[in-house]
């Protein structure tokens, strides 16, 4: 009893009669007596148990390849100083392969899964929401990266807000606001956009750069210059001095 109480922690999921209640269930209904039965599987737990710890071993030993390669290359440097995760900004580079694939920065957010859809007919029908292709994982993904940007103190955080309160109304019986998938949508198409911008004046850039010859250090994402875009001082994105940590966001990002 002690051990599953200590397993239990904090979080009080069972009680303790619920506790008492599986340890008989347990003891009742799994096992065997069989004490040759009960040596080969004690001797298969181990294996598995080893088995699975050297699995885990080579996912934390890939991981940590992954990032110090992310680290070095200019696509990540990119991504990652938008305040995505490592791991994240893999997957995506992953993704996306060559920014010059795709002609502007829809397409992208199509690939992503994050183009918006609208349907009307002109006369009842009135609809807007996510398109349904794209790549699943990359949109799971893409989700999962919004839903940590507007946690912290972030120009995508005070977006995701402000469009919350302006076009997610409160629903009084369930004590929430309805629609903040759409405001997910808008905050994940900025991002994508966002990315194009960085990646493709990147690859501009290093095509314009002589054989044998240095390139500049990658144009990384600024949230001061987003706060002032966001403020109505924009300037479009090429014909800012090509300096690392200056980024002016795409015509298209603005509210």
């Amino acid at each position: 009893m002690s051990s599953l109480l200590e397993i239990r922690g904090k979080a009080y999921v069972l009680s303790d009669a619920k506790l008492i209640e599986l340890q008989q269930l347990a003891a009742q209904s799994i096992g065997t007596r069989d004490l040759l039965r009960q040596r080969g599987l004690v001797l298969e737990q181990t294996q598995l148990i080893r088995e699975l710890q050297l699995l885990q071993q080579h996912i934390e030993q890939l991981e940590q390849e992954i990032k110090t390669i992310v680290e070095q290359a200019r696509e990540g440097k990119i991504l990652a100083s938008m305040g995505i995760g490592l791991i994240q900004v893999a997957t995506i580079i992953a993704t996306i392969g060559n920014i010059e694939n795709f002609p502007n920065a829809g397409s992208l957010k199509s690939h992503f899964g994050w183009a918006p859809a609208v349907a009307q007919s002109g006369k009842t029908l009135d609809w807007t929401g996510q398109t349904r292709g794209g790549l699943r994982t990359i949109k799971q993904m893409m989700f999962l990266v919004v839903a940590h940007v507007i946690k912290q103190d972030t120009q995508w955080a005070l977006l995701y807000h402000r469009l919350v309160e302006k076009r997610c109304p409160y629903d009084e019986r369930r004590g929430v606001r309805v629609g903040r998938l759409r405001v997910f949508g808008r905050v994940a198409g900025q991002m994508i956009e966002t990315m194009y911008a960085l990646l493709k004046l990147d690859a501009e850039v290093l095509s314009n750069v002589p054989n044998g010859q240095e390139p500049p250090a990658p144009t990384l994402y600024d949230p001061d210059v987003h706060r002032r875009h966001r403020e109505g001082h924009y300037q479009p994105l090429k014909s800012s001095p090509r300096k690392a940590s200056i980024t002016l966001l795409p015509p298209i990002l603005s509210e």
